[in-house]
């Protein structure tokens, strides 16, 4: 059985969207992944975490790296194209971190939910 971990910012306007998303692309159902959420998402962790390199030791495949614009109180002020930039990045550093992974990255803002691969297409 496959499973996945997805770190996302802890927005409540946008979390269930974003988890909805990672399962659509996935395929995985909402209890075969692991998740990590604070204010940011995916960006405001300079490093992999401990809890994704626990879900990928545990067999996770599919790794998700998540922000979202409209206001991220995790990155205040910032523009939807430059918190899109910073979740690029990250997706791309997580990507050499996790060779091994599946990476998707998911942008949420208005009602939509953007995936994006590591080369930012």
């Amino acid at each position: 059985m496959s499973r996945g971990f997805l770190q996302l910012c802890s927005d409540r306007r946008f979390h269930r969207a974003i988890m909805l998303a990672f399962e659509e692309a996935t395929g995985l159902a909402a209890d075969d992944y692991w998740i990590e959420a604070r204010p940011g998402g995916a960006p405001s962790w300079a490093d992999n975490t401990r809890a994704s390199r626990l879900a990928h030791r545990n067999g996770a495949v599919f790794m998700g790296w998540a922000a979202h614009g409209d206001a991220c109180l995790g990155f205040p002020g910032e523009s939807n194209e430059r918190l899109a930039d910073r979740l690029v990045k990250t997706l791309r550093k997580r990507a050499e971190e996790f060779p091994k992974a599946t990476h998707i990255g998911l942008f949420a803002h208005g009602e939509e939910v953007q995936v994006l691969n590591p080369r930012g297409g």
